[in-house]
């Protein structure tokens, strides 16, 4: 463990490095795993085509940044404006990305919400990856939240789910809210976890 802090959001924050891979965590989930992120890794892989293109990308809930470092893994070095609630996590994500010399980030801290209430920016990605321990809050999935996130992105941008199934009556409201607005969109199944993209 290279660190132990309490949040501004969450209680208790660990920052390890694990396997050459630096993880985020808190007393019941893993916000971060480098570039073995697995819902990152997933999105990464199903735009593979797309992502040579791709100039900006907003991360809503960035954890210490493992959507930027799978990005790069592959190749690619968008600027990236990472949106997170938790000052800690963010100051810590900006002091690695700084350490490995990283270039392009630009940090936010905000509740995204409140964030895209106010945002008059445009992306080609949209990546939501947000989480109360291991609960999606109930706001990541309305309409209001998802109409705000479609809007800001570029013509022929994508937007990109994780989702936690902890409860399948309400996962089945989502497959129902996703399939309603966006029918086109396309479904990673990583156990627990479901990444939609639109």
């Amino acid at each position: 463990m290279l660190r132990q802090s309490a949040g501004a959001v969450n209680k208790r924050l660990f920052l390890f490095f694990y396997l050459n891979q630096f993880q985020l965590a808190t007393d019941d989930a893993i916000y971060s795993d480098g570039d073995r992120y697995e819902p990152a890794m997933a999105t990464v892989g199903h735009l593979k085509t797309f992502l040579p293109d791709v100039t900006n990308v907003l991360m809503l809930g960035s954890g210490i940044g493992s959507m930027v470092r799978v990005l790069h893994s592959n190749g690619f070095n968008p600027q990236c404006t990472l949106v997170e609630k938790d000052k800690v996590v963010l100051q810590w994500a900006m002091e690695l990305f700084e350490a490995e010399q990283y270039n392009n980030i630009e940090p936010v801290c905000n509740d995204a919400l409140l964030f895209m209430e106010q945002n008059a920016g445009k992306y080609d990605l949209v990546f939501i990856d947000i989480f109360d321990g291991r609960v999606v809050p109930d706001f990541v999935t309305t309409e209001r939240f998802l109409d705000l996130c479609h809007y800001s992105l570029m013509p022929g941008g994508h937007l990109a789910v994780n989702y936690i199934i902890n409860y399948k009556p309400d996962w089945d409201k989502v497959k129902q809210l996703f399939t309603k607005m966006f029918p086109g969109h396309h479904e990673i199944a990583l156990g627990m976890n479901r990444v939609l993209i639109v």
